[in-house]
């Protein structure tokens, strides 16, 4: 973690927070906030996640309050929070990401059947078939991407492989896949 800038707070303006005082919280806020914003920055490229970020903080902080007693120094405990923030949007935003993967393929199995035979048995079938276009390589890739829910780390592992050789191959199914959806919707 980043050195914190030693800038004592004065332990009854800690008192004062616990108890509930709103000015004390504001100090601490003005003091700290430019701070941990530029903090997050260096992690996170969207000025507004890193906001975001800084404010969660900011209102856990208030939320917990009273239980903040042990708490001898607020600012290294606020950049221990900001920190632990950082890691679970980063943990999210994976979590996302390969949500939205998934989502864009089946979308395109879904979108590709009339609406009266969307059944969870024609879909999975469109699905197979959809999987079935692309080369056997990447083919084994995506099934164990979309059917098994294997993480691109355990996918390279299982076909010996490296994970940016798995990603590529992910890569490339997906733009297959938008050529495959772009087909679907072409008028005439």
């Amino acid at each position: 973690m980043e050195q914190v800038p030693n800038r004592n707070i004065d332990p009854e303006l800690l008192t004062s927070l616990t108890a509930g005082d709103t000015s004390a919280f504001e100090t601490i806020y003005r003091q700290n906030v430019a701070d941990l914003y530029r903090y997050a920055k260096k992690s996170i490229s969207s000025k507004q996640d890193c906001e975001e970020i800084v404010q969660e903080v900011f209102e856990s902080l208030w939320t917990r309050r009273e239980s903040l007693t042990h708490i001898t120094a607020i600012r290294p405990y606020l950049f221990s929070m900001v920190k632990y923030k950082i890691i679970r949007y980063f943990q999210h935003k994976k979590v996302i990401e390969k949500y939205e993967q998934h989502y864009l393929f089946f979308e395109t199995a879904y979108d590709s059947l009339p609406e009266e035979e969307r059944t969870p048995e024609l879909i999975q079938q469109r699905l197979i078939e959809c999987l079935e276009t692309l080369p056997p390589r990447c083919q084994m890739v995506m099934r164990l991407r979309i059917l098994e829910n294997l993480s691109s780390e355990s996918i390279a592992k299982q076909m010996n492989i490296k994970k940016s050789t798995v990603k590529r191959y992910v890569t490339s199914a997906y733009d297959h896949l938008r050529g495959l959806r772009e087909t679907i919707y072409r008028p005439g």
